[in-house]
């Protein structure tokens, strides 16, 4: 019996298992942003000023929460089984939706539900990132696939698909069910493929993968000057990563965080629409990881993430400025596209350049969660400053897109001046 449970489970069944569950996990935490203004309407008296601060105050503890625990579990990924991490962050997700389900009209009980929410993400992503990276890794050579890339890009879309159905069943069930009975409805597809994934896959995973990472630290480690060297190498490109995770997590933070209340108050979007608006061009936009990932493996990671540092500004520009909605749908979609290209190169380079790959993407996810986090605050802050236009907010992000994009071509030549 114990033989069975040490069996290998096949590459395929790991990435498509991780790929249901990091939609699973998302989809809940991409509900909040999309019925923000009735979320602020049953809380709040009015949605300006403190109800403002308020929703931010909500966006920014959920963000936290997928944020600051991430090193923590990232660890916990590199040192116990991870199919048992991924089963808990569905665990965290359901408790969450079960809280804004009863209890969503109280402001404390709905920031407890978002934290949940927040946590059942965070939980995922370092031992669901591990866990379908090695599952394309030999163990003891450290060879990738081919397609590595790809293979992170159709993990990617997971999320992408999660953060789309999200708003999609905004529009499909908002007014048959109410936005509390929302959370509720996502809670029985959550409880299924937690029991389904422990069942049939979570628990058949070896206990002992940490030891065949030891003996490949082991060998990685014959021939000290080279170590040396390529140690320092990893350690540029992991700060090229950061810095460049830094600038775009802000300008993420901030644009999520307002897409649909700017399409209600400044396009006259009904938040329905407006919902079925974001998911569809989020889920389109899902195949930029596919795109991310084709690229990455032709022409280099940090081509693709300079690519979508700098196209990030314009598309901005076109949805502040456009009015026909054709216009405005396509550059929402081209949005999500751009947005969803730079995490399988991300992804890979913090693959290729760690050896605890846990606590590497657990380092990932605090960095832009947490960074991210600060995004609903500034909004929050500009609203107030700037009760009539979203120009501010706007602006502050194409700075901090920017910002990336020069922090990346600084980076880049300084890796270039060293010698292989």
């Amino acid at each position: 019996m114990n033989q069975v449970v040490q069996n290998e489970i096949p590459p395929r069944i790991s990435l498509i298992a991780a790929f249901i569950i990091h939609a699973s996990v998302e989809i809940p935490y991409f509900i909040f942003p999309v019925i923000l203004l009735l979320v602020g309407s049953d809380l709040f008296q009015d949605s300006s000023s403190i109800g403002w601060l308020g929703l931010g105050t909500i966006g920014t503890a959920g963000t936290l929460s997928a944020a600051l625990p991430s090193p923590f579990f990232g660890k916990l990924a590199d040192n116990r089984r991870r199919g048992v991490m991924m089963t808990l962050s569905l665990v965290l997700t359901t408790i969450g939706t079960i809280i804004i389900g009863f209890w969503g009209k109280f402001f404390v009980m709905m920031l407890c539900g978002v934290v949940f929410l927040g946590l059942g993400v965070s939980l995922y992503h370092p031992p669901g990132l591990s866990w379908v990276t090695t599952a394309y890794e030999d163990p003891i050579t450290h060879s990738l696939s081919s397609k590595y890339n790809q293979v992170l890009a159709l993990h990617g879309i997971g999320g992408g698909l999660g953060a789309s159905l999200g708003p999609i069943s905004v529009y499909f069930l908002l007014g048959t069910l109410t936005w509390q009975e929302l959370y509720l409805f996502w809670t029985i597809p959550l409880i299924i493929i937690t029991i389904v994934f422990w069942i049939f896959v979570g628990r058949y995973e070896p206990e002992n993968h940490r030891s065949v990472a030891k003996k490949a630290s082991k060998l990685a480690n014959n021939g000290e000057k080279l170590a040396k060297k390529n140690i320092q190498n990893s350690h540029i490109i992991l700060l090229i990563i950061f810095t460049f995770m830094i600038a775009m997590s802000l300008n993420r933070g901030m644009i999520y965080f307002i897409l649909s209340p700017f399409l209600s108050e400044v396009k006259g979007i009904e938040i329905t629409d407006a919902a079925l608006f974001i998911g569809i061009s989020t889920l389109i936009g899902s195949a930029g990881q596919l795109l991310g990932g084709y690229f990455g493996d032709r022409h280099g990671e940090d081509r693709v993430l300079s690519f979508s540092a700098l196209f990030t500004v314009v598309i901005l520009v076109i949805i502040y400025f456009a009015d026909m909605l054709p216009i405005l749908f396509f550059a929402y979609i081209f949005h999500g596209i751009v947005n969803a290209i730079f995490w399988p190169s991300t992804n890979s380079l913090v693959a290729k350049n760690s050896k605890n790959k846990g606590q590497a993407f657990g380092l990932v996810m605090l960095v832009a969660n947490l960074v991210g986090a600060l995004g609903p605050i500034l909004v929050g802050i500009l609203r107030v400053l700037e009760p009539t236009s979203y120009f501010p907010i706007f602006l502050f992000a194409s700075l901090f897109s920017i910002l990336a994009l020069l922090f990346l071509i600084y980076l880049r030549r300084t890796q270039n001046n060293l010698k292989y």
